[in-house]
């Protein structure tokens, strides 16, 4: 028999959704609406209609759930948001992802939702049902240059940099460089980093709707960060942070760990100060990731790296903080045609400023932001009249441990 959605889950989508008084705001600066697949007003307004009367009935075979790329910006607009309460579009959505999930009324619309073959999906899902471990560490162990160890306070959760470095097609090792970079910028403040071999933070399952095997994976990580005294947790993925810093803590009660992003370590420390520089010549710009940005707001600790580094010209792109552009793929949900669009605008902002590079910490945006720019490169050598294209450079995307590690000579 169906399950039905719990009191307490229809009390917090009634308690969010009546802060809505259809103004449009939402609407107004959904990416979505950019390609027209999705309006967040008219979704509120037929859960409101709709959904909360038959909840089973308004799930069912309803592809909007997934439309949404929970990126949040709606919410920088919305009158009716505030920190902790209010309006939130993005817990509602989750909620609904959660309860259809669980109840399976639309497997089949989440799987065809679901890019790169659910690859990334059934990664997590075979971390969470499965005893052993699968994020292996050999890569990290073969370099004997890096120093690190199984014990101590202070913990690097280095998450699925192997996995997405064997499945995607991005050039000079970026996934493993992103783990190499920071404990070797760690390593230069004499930090000793704890490394574990962990499963998948869960982030994907959580925001299809999976949130047991979420739950499975957490208590896992969790655990081996407790049983090795870590008392501090490092992540330099913006979706490992946002996981370890807001979810974790919900799905496992004794999750009382420190969780500081590498940027934020890196200003804390004054690692810099302690560092020579190299004075190259380059323009930059920095791409805030929805889910250290938006979700977990921290905007200005890669900001501040990346302005005082001598030879770099730090330049903004036109949307930024709060009004930066989406990659338009989270969790690996709905990687089509028209989301393409987000990352052509994305790019050409980057173009008109003239950077060379665009630094950014979150592993999607740096595998549709690359996959986008193989695609334009690739139509412009193949083209058979060079005029019709941008004749400026295309920016090369980079995350920021390896961009730094790199400035450093240090990889």
């Amino acid at each position: 028999m169906t399950q039905k959605i719990s009191s307490l889950d229809l009390k917090k989508l009634l308690d969010i959704s009546i802060y809505c008084y259809t103004c449009n705001a939402c609407s107004m600066v959904c990416p979505l609406n950019l390609v027209k697949d999705f309006s967040p007003r008219y979704f509120l307004s037929q859960l409101r209609l709709n959904g909360l009367k038959d909840m089973d009935s308004f799930l069912a075979d309803n592809e909007d759930i997934y439309k949404c790329i929970t990126c949040q910006q709606c919410m920088t607009e919305c009158p009716m948001s505030k920190p902790g309460e209010g309006m939130n579009i993005v817990e509602i959505i989750r909620i609904l992802r959660e309860y259809s999930f669980e109840n399976k009324l639309n497997a089949k619309e989440l799987q065809q939702h679901c890019t790169h073959q659910s690859m990334m999906q059934l990664n997590s899902t075979l971390h969470s049902q499965s005893a052993s471990v699968i994020n292996r560490i050999d890569y990290i162990r073969s370099d004997p240059s890096l120093k690190f160890t199984d014990t101590g306070e202070i913990g690097l959760f280095l998450g699925c940099f192997q996995f997405m470095e064997d499945l995607f097609e991005i050039p000079n090792r970026e996934f493993t460089d992103i783990a190499r970079g920071a404990i070797k910028l760690l390593n230069q403040n004499d930090i000793i980093p704890v490394i574990l071999e962990t499963k998948c933070c869960g982030h994907d399952l959580y925001w299809m709707g999976d949130t047991n095997n979420t739950k499975r994976l957490a208590e896992f990580n969790v655990q081996k960060f407790k049983d090795a005294g870590v008392k501090t947790i490092i992540t330099e993925c913006a979706e490992g942070y946002y996981m370890w810093k807001y979810v974790y803590p919900k799905l496992v009660i004794e999750c009382d760990f420190k969780v500081i992003h590498f940027s934020e370590y890196i200003i804390q420390s004054e690692l810099l100060k302690k560092m020579f520089m190299h004075p190259l010549k380059m323009k930059v710009t920095y791409h805030d990731p929805c889910r250290l940005g938006r979700l977990s707001n921290v905007f200005e600790p890669p900001r501040q790296i990346l302005s005082i580094l001598p030879g770099i010209t730090y330049l903004e792109m036109k949307h930024n903080r709060t009004t930066s552009l989406c990659c338009g793929v989270s969790a690996f949900l709905d990687c089509n045609a028209e989301k393409k669009v987000f990352r052509e605008l994305r790019i050409q902002e980057a173009m008109d400023i003239g950077a060379d590079y665009i630094v950014t910490t979150c592993p999607k945006c740096i595998v549709h932001y690359n996959c986008y720019l193989k695609e334009v490169s690739t139509n412009i050598q193949i083209s058979q009249n060079p005029n019709d294209q941008d004749s400026r450079p295309l920016p090369k995307l980079i995350d920021l441990s390896t961009f730094l590690a790199k400035y450093f000579m240090l990889i």
